[in-house]
């Protein structure tokens, strides 16, 4: 596989094509918890890992990235000597600024290139960057790389894309300057080209230097984004002014959902697309990332030539050893990433440290590993969704007897029914994953088993894993829910039952709404009805909701705010609006009303056997909740 060939950066060499691409886990200035973070992704086999750091917290404030000074030298020094043990070269990605929106407690507004909106509408603008900040930035760069470079790193990043900082100095469309930081194509590039250049003369000009850029946004160019003929010559100049490589990715905040595809995603990304254009132009390594944890992907853009490096990030979250079990032949033990952004990104931005959804142990490399136990416990999983697979894996690592009992004829809970569409089929390798280890570890799951009080008992497990999920709401109260051409969005999912071509949606939720777009891509007339006053009431994660927004926008899809079903009839629904009521034919109802945790089991046996209850059997939530929930059950057998 290529993937698995040496290439060099300059005077560099990788053992291999994969690299963790930098992301701010906001965990610490290199501390012992941030160490082992990246030191276990150099023991799974990375070739390389970006380590995201901020020049100075003095205009921005405090953020998620990392800071690089004579404190916290010896703890990155530290990661670099460990990483160099497997093998792993280090490259500091610079971050010179954010310019979001963030400020220091010495600031009275934030800063950032020009004195624009905070935020469309807004009636409070930047400060505009002096000439003295800028210089003073750039500075802070230079010294900050020169510590990097004393600690043993191998390699700079300069961030220098996705609509921050120093992409706003780049594009028309945050830049409005009217000094040589401003207007033509040469001052705009000015602020990246100065550092490029310090850079240089800090380091020499054979240490490897890598520019992370945005060939395109995406966006009209007529509004200001960057089209790709500018990225393009942008490619060109990078290569005159010295650099090594070139880091390719798209978007900015204004479509923020392509920096970071969520699942919706299924196809190649527009990072792949931009590379391409950009290989045509340069002769440098170009590494891009986007969803590249899909290996096949990845060997497909390498086989073309479009890349020479795969950037990967999530996917290194879900699983440090990926690189190792491609090399070992061993991809079908890969723990895929469901690329959810609940805990990788949502945790960040939030300003909690970096999680994921399906690894617990990521960000919590040495607090939250499972022990082998000396003497194992009978242990029963209820359930074999995420958090019951993920309980009896870890249960039976840790030396446990194990045993599952399923009610359906297959693994995954609802989790199973939300990969079904065609635009979420990706998820489908983790339960391949859990099908993969389960049989490794010999743990037993009897299929199409209900369990009760009564079988529960009469196995006699010491401990028993209650992850029974949630089932969805039907309220009887609604006349006519009970009718034949009424279905659940699960069942409609599953192909369970027949649906015609005029179909009544109840509930705009995330199950709603990816339940209308099955429905409508099969060619059928969708109404969705919801009573909130907007589509996706429940807080839905803004890059999976902007793109979720812009796949919703399907003739075949209507949507009724604002509206509460009041009776189904049998070729129509009546709904209440704020104005009236309203008759809309239809020759079926799917219900996407909502989930009920399954409490039943736990509640008769909370008092008499030891049960722990996880997941959406205690509320229903999402798939971070559930596995890490199991983990803890583990932890505390």
């Amino acid at each position: 596989m290529k993937s698995l060939q040496p290439i060099s950066i300059g005077k560099l060499t990788l053992k291999n094509r994969f690299i963790m691409a930098a992301m701010g886990p906001e965990l610490g200035n290199f501390d012992a918890r941030t160490v082992d973070y990246y030191v276990r992704r150099a023991q799974g086999g990375a070739s390389m890992i970006l380590t995201n750091v901020i020049a100075t917290e003095a205009i921005d404030g405090h953020g998620p990235s990392a800071t690089l000074t004579e404190e916290s030298f010896e703890g990155f020094k530290s990661l670099v000597d460990q990483a160099h043990q497997h093998d792993c070269k280090i490259c500091i990605q610079i971050m010179p600024g954010v310019g979001l929106g963030g400020k220091s407690p010495e600031r009275n507004m934030p800063a950032s290139v020009s004195a624009l909106p905070l935020y469309p509408g807004s009636e409070n603008n930047f400060e505009e960057l002096t000439k003295v900040e800028i210089k003073f930035i750039q500075a802070e760069v230079f010294k900050t790389v020169s510590l990097a470079k004393k600690a043993g790193a191998d390699a700079v990043e300069v961030h220098a894309y996705g609509g921050y900082l120093t992409d706003k100095f780049m594009s028309q469309k945050w830049n409005t300057r009217t000094d040589e930081y401003g207007g033509s194509f040469e001052n705009r590039m000015r602020f990246l080209n100065e550092i490029i250049e310090g850079i240089q003369h800090e380091l020499g000009s054979d240490f490897p230097l890598i520019v992370k850029f945005t060939p395109s946004h995406f966006l009209p160019p007529e509004l200001g984004y960057r089209g790709m003929d500018e990225g393009l010559e942008i490619a060109k100049m990078l290569e005159k002014k010295g650099v090594h490589a070139l880091h390719v990715d798209t978007g900015c905040h204004d479509n923020w959902y392509m920096a970071m595809p969520p699942i919706y995603q299924q196809e190649a990304t527009t990072q792949i697309l931009a590379a391409r254009k950009v290989k045509e132009v340069t002769s440098l390594p170009v590494i891009t990332n986007g969803r590249l944890g899909d290996i096949g992907k990845a060997e497909v853009a390498l086989q073309n030539g479009w890349i020479d490096i795969v950037g990967v990030a999530r996917a290194f979250l879900a699983d440090p050893d990926f690189p190792n079990k491609v090399l070992n032949n061993k991809t079908d033990e890969i723990r895929s990433c469901i690329y959810c952004n609940e805990g990788c990104i949502k945790s960040v931005v939030e300003g909690e440290s970096i999680k994921c959804a399906v690894n617990p142990l990521a960000g919590f490399e040495r607090i939250k590993n499972v022990k082998k136990v000396v003497e194992g416990k009978k242990v029963l999983v209820i359930g074999a969704g995420p958090g019951g697979c993920h309980a009896a894996i870890t249960a039976a690592e840790a030396g446990h007897d194990v045993e599952i009992w399923e009610k359906n004829e297959h693994l995954g809970g609802n989790f199973y029914n939300a990969c079904l569409p065609s635009f979420k089929r990706d998820g489908e390798k983790l339960l391949h994953y859990y099908s993969i280890e389960l049989k490794k570890l010999n743990v037993r799951i009897k299929y199409c088993k209900e369990a009760t009080e009564t079988s529960i008992l009469a196995y006699n497990p010491e401990v028993v894993i209650h992850a029974t999920g949630a089932s969805p709401l039907k309220p009887k109260s609604i006349p006519g829910i009970q009718k034949s051409h009424v279905a659940t969005a699960t069942d409609v999912l599953r192909n369970s039952v027949f649906v015609g071509e005029r179909v009544a949606v109840i509930g705009a939720g995330l199950v709603g709404c990816e339940t209308a777009l099955v429905l409508a891509n099969n060619g059928k007339k969708v109404t969705v009805i919801e009573m909130a006053d907007k589509i996706l009431p429940e807080p839905v994660f803004i890059q999976n909701a902007m793109m979720l927004h812009q796949m919703l926008q399907h003739p075949n899809i209507s949507f009724k705010l604002s509206s509460r079903l009041v009776k189904i009839d049998d070729q129509s629904v009546t709904i209440q609006t704020s104005e009236q009521e309203e008759i809309l034919p239809c020759d079926n109802v799917v219900l996407a009303m909502g989930f009920l945790p399954n409490t039943a089991i736990y509640n008769s046996l909370k008092n008499k056997i030891n049960i722990v209850n996880v997941g959406d059997s205690v509320k229903v939530r999402k798939v971070l909740d559930a596995v890490h929930e199991a983990h803890e059950a583990v932890l505390n057998l």
